[in-house]
C-alpha cells in the first residue's frame, strides 16, 4: 500500500477549510492508501495541500519524491481521478 504524506502550507491565507479538503480526501481514499506523518521517511508520495495558489509551504525536505498540489477545491476532485486512474 502506498504510503502518502500530507504537507500543510502556514494557513496564512487559505481560500477554503484544508483540514476538511484533506478528511475529504483521505475518506475517499481509505483502504487503498496509508495516510501517514510527512515526517515519515519511507513516504511513497506527497500531497501539498496549499491554502491558495501561491503555495508557500516548504517541501525541500521531499527532494525526489513525487509531489501533488492542490491549492483550491477543485484540484482534489483531479488529484483523486490522478491517482486512482493509476491504480
Amino acid at each position: 500500500m502506498l504510503k502518502v504524506g500530507i504537507k500543510y502550507c502556514g494557513g496564512c491565507n487559505p481560500g477554503y477549510d484544508r483540514v476538511a479538503l484533506s478528511d475529504y480526501i483521505k475518506k475517499s481514499l481509505h483502504g487503498r492508501f496509508d495516510f501517514v506523518s510527512p515526517h515519515d521517511k519511507a513516504i511513497d508520495l506527497v500531497l501539498a495541500i496549499e491554502g491558495c495558489k501561491t503555495c508557500c509551504a516548504d517541501l525541500s525536505a521531499f527532494e525526489g519524491k513525487p509531489i501533488h498540489f492542490i491549492s483550491q477545491i477543485e484540484d482534489a476532485g483531479k488529484f483523486l481521478q490522478k491517482i486512482l486512474d493509476q491504480r
